[in-house]
Order: C-alpha cells, then structure tokens, then sequence
C-alpha cells in the first residue's frame, strides 16, 4: 500500500519539476521572445553590467588632492585640520617657503599624508596656536619673544621649540653625518630640523641679548611669490608670509622627531625599581641584570661614536627604556628583558670639531670645569667635545647607580668625598666597588685619560659571558 502512494507522489513531483523546465513563449507585439526559466547551473548567463564607480569625493590641501576617506580615517589629519578652520588659515593652495619644503620633501619614506601633516605643524608652530594642541613636557622661559617654547609632544612627534638656534644646528650637523652611516632604530635623532639664524658682519651667530641689532639673516627666502602660493585665508591673511615673518621675527627655529611609546627614562625607571624599593635598596644590585644594561647603553655610544658623533649630553633623563612583556629584574635571564633608546641631540657635534659643555651637571666630564651646581646667572664653560667626554658621562651615571640605587641632579647631593676637588671620582669611592672586574672597569673608565666606548663594550661583554 506504501509502495503505490510512493508512486504517485513520485509521479507529481516528476511533472513539476517538468514544468519548471519549461521553456515559454511570450507574444509580443506581433513577435515571439523565448523565456527560459531552467535553473540549470551548467548553462552560461550573461551577468548584468557592474554599476559605474562612484565619484571620489577630494579635498585640496597643499596643491594636492585628497581622498576625502582618507581625511576621514585619519583622527590626527582631522585634528590639524580642525586647527586650520578655527583660525580661519586656507591652506588648499599654499606653498610654503622653500627651505620648509625642501626640508619635508627630503624626509626618507615619508607619505604624502605625513608631508601634508608636517605642513600644517610648521603652519601652527610659526603661528603659536599650540598651546591647548601639544602636551608640554618642558617648558623655557625668555625675554626675547612671546612664542611658547620648550619640549612638547604632539601623538607620534615629540617637537623641540626654541628662540636659540645653537641646540638645533648641533642636531643638524648630527643628522648630516650620521645619514648614511647611522641606521640603528634605538638611536633617536630629530627627521625634521627648521633654523632660524641671524648673523653679524663677522658672520658670526647673533647672540645680542637687544630686541633689535644689526644682526640679519642670510637666508632669506627671496623668490617671486606666484598667484597659486598667495592664496589667502578667511581672514584675508596671507598663510606662508604671516607664518614665515613670524618665524624670523621671533627668531624661532624647531625640530620634530618621533615619540618612543610605552617606554620611560632611566632616571624615573632606576628610582621606581630599585632607589623607592626597601628590598632592592638594601641587597646587593642584580650583577646581570646592571652589566646588560651598562653595555646596551655603552653600545649605542659605540654606534655614535663610529660615526665621528659625540652626544654631548649623555646623563640618565636622555636614555628611554622600554620593558618587555617578560620582564622580571630578579631573574637572572628575564632582567635582560628590556629595549634601551638614546635621545636628545641637542648639545651633539662632531669629534673634536663641535663645542659643548660636557653636558649637565653633575654627569659633565671635569675637563670642562663645571664641576659646581649652578644657578639662573651662571654660565656653563663650553670647549672642544671628544668622544671619551660622553664615555665618562656614562661611567658616572652607572657608578652613582651601583653605589647608591639611585641617580642625582646636583653635585651636593653625593657626600663631600665622592668628587676630588677637581672633579674626578675619588678612589676611596671606587674602593667601596668590591667586585673586582668592575673595581677595575670604574678605575680607568673615571680617570682623566677614560676608556674608549669600544674598550668599555668589550670589557661588558667579557663581563657578560662570564656571569
């Protein structure tokens, strides 16, 4: 009985699925058109036209045409943009002056977007509409201008203001001799650099403390504006001339260079570590993990020093760094765990070319003779820089880590005996060091004629293999 309602049910779904694949005739005005309604994947159709593309929506920045989806997914592009707007400066058509140009087209790497953003910085550096923009991480007081000056961080840039010129042609000179020799990530040097330099007749750099002197620039930007780089502002303001006037009237010069996440400078990472520990501070320091340290940083100055570069400000603020996730200081692998950054160019030169002063007190080399704190009236004494004054500057900064867990800013902070009345370390204090390797280390690394940075990596490393 199953088997013939089987059949029948068989039979029904047969002719459906027969008449699915009819095929149709349709009458049309006179003349017939075959429909075809089989399913049949096997036979070829004709797919429908793609729709024509939508139009990109641009906006003009700069001469150049930006995708304005790009605009929208770039918060930071969005943010300096916003700046233009509510200071009312156009900036579609503008061209700024040529050394700014000259100096962001150069930039190795750098997208059209990164150019367009250097644009705009210039444009708001110049115009010191950065205060509630920038995150200020120091801050200099002058007399000679009203620009806001110091150290600040914008997202990714860490960008140096100034009204003295000085710091930011030894950043260049640093950035012109180590361009094709220096290629060391963990070495942190400015990739933008403005000057603003006034000279005497001497051609000597202006240092007249007189709003107004005799003192003129030598290079002026002096070509013919067209009609394209004159495009003016709501405002009825000239965006590239009220920016470059502004710049040479305040006598502002500014590097940018990128910001180091997640890490922080050796000072604040010892004294977090070890010197506001009661454990650390009263057991004897973790030998392997002080020796990696010492000749991570020591081979960042090896790196410099081959390319004839002397820091000249080699104190713990100017060393960054950053943990891995791994990191444990009381294991004896897990405290090597860490990636070391060398910052701050701004007191560099060239090997026995350049003139600086040591550094900062109390990490300046005693050749120097500022071996006293200072106060707003003193002066540093500048003089011919070498490559082992950095080498000192860093034997000073780990000898005051090792004995105390600690660093110091002033020289009154170290007992009376630490320093000998001309500057050097005493040896009664390299006698408290009762390892021997490192007795021996601090002995000639802290001496008036100081070790090489090589000496002093190979002396780590030996140090290192055998620990």
């Amino acid at each position: 009985m199953l088997s013939i309602f089987h059949k029948i049910k068989n039979k029904i779904l047969s002719k459906k699925e027969n008449k699915r694949q009819h095929k149709y005739h349709v009458v049309f005005d006179n003349k017939i058109m075959t429909v075809d309604l089989t399913n049949d994947p096997n036979e070829s159709a004709t797919p429908p036209p793609p729709p024509p593309p939508s139009p990109i929506i641009t906006q003009r920045l700069f001469n150049i045409e930006v995708d304005e989806t790009i605009i929208k997914k770039d918060y930071e592009l969005q943010d300096l943009l916003l700046t233009m707007r509510t200071y009312q400066y156009d900036v579609k058509n503008v061209i700024l002056e040529n050394k700014i140009e000259e100096a962001i087209h150069n930039i190795p790497a750098a997208s059209d977007i990164m150019k367009i953003k250097l644009r705009l910085l210039y444009i708001i550096v110049a115009n010191n509409i950065y205060r509630n923009l920038f995150e200020e991480k120091k801050h200099y007081s002058s007399t000679q201008t009203k620009h806001y000056i110091g150290v600040f961080r914008y997202n990714d840039y860490i960008i140096r203001i100034d009204d003295s010129p000085y710091s930011f042609i030894n950043e260049s000179d640093v950035v012109h001799a180590s361009s094709t020799k220096l290629h060391n990530n963990n070495i942190i040097r400015p990739f933008l650099i403005y000057t603003n330099i006034r000279r005497n007749s001497k051609n000597e750099i202006c240092d007249c403390l007189t709003k107004t002197c005799d003192c003129n620039y030598k290079d002026d930007d002096h070509d013919d504006y067209n009609a394209a780089a004159l495009t003016t502002d709501h405002a009825g303001i000239n965006v590239r001339t009220i920016s470059y006037n502004k710049l040479r009237r305040n006598t502002i010069s500014f590097s940018i260079q990128h910001y180091v996440k997640d890490t922080v400078s050796m000072y604040n990472w010892i004294k977090d570590h070890i010197g506001n520990s009661a454990y650390n501070r009263f057991s004897s320091i973790q030998h392997p993990f002080f020796i990696h340290l010492f000749r991570e940083c020591a081979l960042l100055l090896r790196e410099i020093h081959n390319s004839s570069i002397v820091h000249g400000d080699i104190k713990p603020d100017n060393i960054l760094i950053r943990e891995h996730a791994d990191f444990n200081i009381n294991h004896h692998e897990k405290c090597k765990n860490f990636t070391v950054y060398l910052i701050d160019f701004g007191l560099s030169g060239i090997h026995n070319v350049g003139v600086g002063t040591g550094g900062t007190i109390p990490y300046c080399h005693p050749e120097f003779k500022n071996i006293v704190d200072t106060n707003r009236s003193s002066k540093y004494n500048w003089k011919t820089m070498n490559k082992k004054h950095d080498v000192w500057s860093l034997g000073i900064s780990f000898i005051t880590m090792y004995i105390y867990r600690d660093f110091y800013n002033y020289y009154h902070k170290y007992p009376d005996y630490f320093f000998t009345r001309h500057g050097y370390v005493s040896p009664l204090i390299i006698d408290v060091i009762t390892h021997d390797k490192l007795n021996r280390l601090f002995s000639r690394l802290l001496s008036e004629d100081c070790i090489s940075s090589d000496e002093l990596c190979d002396l780590l490393q030996e140090m290192t293999a055998s620990s």
